[in-house]
């Protein structure tokens, strides 16, 4: 028996011991508490302050299409003049989420495109 115990506890802490439960997250429940009191405060200084931030993709459908047309011609404005348009692109978060859904909206266009191409044969 004593072999058994030994082939299978590689790592020589006794095993009689049993697991404490009552000490399982208490490092993560007091950080999470913390984090917790922190958002708080924080939201009450947004209220305070009358501050309210939207982010790029909780604004209105209308918005996001003005946004991104306005992006598609102000690209074409830098490129015109031989102008490096990555700088602007990534100079706001609104310009980054208009140039990806533009990116998306092209790349489903050109699969649009070759399925049709494909089907057409």
């Amino acid at each position: 028996m004593d072999n058994i115990t030994n082939s299978t506890n590689k790592s020589q802490r006794p095993l009689g011991n049993k697991f404490d439960v009552t000490s399982l997250n208490k490092l993560f429940e007091e950080k999470d508490a913390e984090d917790e009191k922190k958002n708080v405060k924080v939201k009450k200084n947004v209220i305070k302050n009358n501050v309210v931030s939207i982010l790029p993709h909780q604004r209105s459908m209308e918005d996001i299409i003005v946004s991104c047309r306005e992006l598609f011609f102000k690209i074409l404005e830098l490129l015109i003049d031989k102008q490096n348009p990555i700088p602007y692109i990534f100079s706001s978060d609104v310009r980054e989420f208009s140039f990806a859904l533009f990116l998306i909206v092209i790349g489903f266009v050109l699969l649009l495109f070759s399925n049709i191409m494909k089907s057409s044969d």
